[in-house]
């Protein structure tokens, strides 16, 4: 187990989750665009309750790691 902090600051954690998206079933259903695959920055703000500055800061401070990732 990892301090909750941990995920957030380093890469390596993180990676260790990234298949884990089946969480984000148990809370709430993650609304997609009809295509079924993509969601707007909009739709991942209102999703974790936040403003959409702080996903595009997010997007921003990350950008390399989550187009690796499929973005």
């Amino acid at each position: 187990m990892f301090k909750k902090s941990v995920p957030l600051e380093s890469r390596t954690p993180r990676s260790g989750v990234l298949e884990r998206t089946d969480v984000l079933d148990r809370v709430k259903a993650l609304s997609l665009l009809p295509d079924g695959m993509h969601v707007t920055t909009a739709m991942v703000a209102a999703y974790f309750e936040v403003a959409g500055t702080v996903v595009n800061n997010l997007l921003s401070r990350h950008r390399h790691e989550l187009q690796s990732n499929g973005m």
